[in-house]
């Protein structure tokens, strides 16, 4: 029989697979073009030209033992690509091969971080609402997730954050830009965010750690991307190449510190022995030689902004309510129906578009939607957003 934990977490099961797979049973159905699905958040780019050329010519020329083992920090040339990529983007911020470990995905990089530093029950804030799979990241590190709800814009709110810190506090997720409100906190607020923490630490005698998880730092749209780790002192930076790159089918990220940190050098030693016995061994060996050889690792995202003014003004028109993403490829609007689960199944059963109530991220009156998809998908969605809302008016006023 499974374990216990597991058996309880499977009836939590993710609704943003429930409604994919809803998908594609409405899909066989009614055929692709009739199902406006954005539930699920896949990459709609391919790998720059360079990755695929790359790995033609090592199909060609083949490296001798070049599927060995590896160390499990990962291939020094991708973690020194890693590191001059972070600090083009960032400037000096003292992170060296030295101080980047290549991990299966973010995920696994928050894994990583975690298993290094929770001892059991140690306390872990994640805010409302958030990415669901992180509560159970915690869990596998003997932690405590303490949840926290952001401000009715999305941002922290300091006041409630504050509350909800204690002696036990130690670690704090920050997902930015965000996942699934598409919120982007400035470098004034996570100054301020910083500066709150530095106090508690005082207070409590503690030390609080930042895990900011960083995978959709390309995708921000007419702001500047702040600079985290100018901002915060504890800093564990963690990231992927899976949207940027459109590598996600890869598992491919990283975490990385800044080498000037306190203890630097037994974190990282903490995080290779994680990554090493928590059962990933290494992120795959051919896709880091191929982006160690990549000439930068900053693709165009333009493609993602085009969709992502296409879907505002298709929720717009329709009437919907919502704060305008900033970043990321989502959008996490209220619910017209005071259920949001009942709005998503209305919406997938009567009108055939596939959205993830905001319950499953911990946030309910909301739904979340993907516009990683067509631009022709969205545009063709317009009539039945329109439809679905007037639908859900007209119950509210029986």
């Amino acid at each position: 029989m499974i374990s216990q934990e597991i058996k309880q977490n499977l009836t939590q099961s993710s609704w943003i697979r429930k409604m994919f797979e809803e998908g594609q049973r409405l899909k066989a159905i009614h055929g692709a073009d009739k199902v406006y699905d954005f539930s699920l958040g896949n990459p709609v780019i391919d790998p720059p030209k360079e990755y695929f050329e790359a790995l033609k010519n090592y199909a060609h020329n083949p490296i001798s033992g070049g599927h060995s083992y590896i160390p499990n920090q990962g291939l020094v040339e991708a973690r020194e690509k890693v590191a001059e990529h972070l600090g083009d983007r960032y400037g000096d911020i003292g992170v060296s091969h030295e101080s980047v470990i290549m991990t299966s995905g973010a995920a696994g990089a928050l894994n990583v971080a975690l298993r290094s530093i929770l001892n059991e029950d140690d306390e872990v804030i994640i805010f409302t609402p958030f990415f669901v799979e992180y509560k159970f990241y915690v869990n596998n590190a003997k932690g405590k997730a303490v949840y926290v709800p952001l401000a009715e814009d999305f941002t922290i709110d300091l006041d409630k954050l504050a509350e909800h810190i204690t002696g036990r506090t130690k670690a704090v997720i920050l997902n930015n830009p965000h996942n699934p409100t598409g919120q982007l906190l400035t470098q004034e607020d996570l100054e301020a965010f910083n500066s709150l923490l530095r106090e508690k630490e005082t207070e409590h005698e503690a030390m609080i750690h930042v895990l900011y998880d960083d995978p959709y730092s390309q995708l921000i749209y007419d702001y500047d991307a702040p600079n985290p780790f100018k901002a915060i002192d504890r800093l564990f930076y963690v990231s992927s190449f899976s949207k940027d790159l459109g590598l996600a089918g890869e598992r491919l990220g990283y975490l990385a510190i800044d080498s000037r940190m306190e203890d630097a050098g037994e974190y990282m030693a903490a995080f290779v022995f994680a990554n090493r016995t928590l059962g990933f061994g290494n992120a795959s060996v051919t896709v880091q030689r191929m982006i160690s050889q990549l000439p930068t690792l900053t693709q165009e995202q333009a493609g993602y902004k085009e969709r992502r003014n296409a879907m505002v003004e298709v929720l717009t028109d329709a009437g919907f309510d919502f704060v305008e993403p900033k970043g990321g490829f989502f959008i996490f609007p209220k619910s017209p129906l005071a259920d949001d689960t009942a709005f998503c199944k209305l919406a997938a059963e009567k009108f055939n578009i596939l959205l993830v109530p905001g319950s499953g991220f911990g946030r309910e009156g909301h739904f979340r939607l993907s516009y990683s998809v067509s631009l022709e998908q969205i545009e063709n969605s317009k009539e039945a957003f329109k439809a679905l809302l007037q639908e859900c008016k007209a119950m509210n006023q029986k």
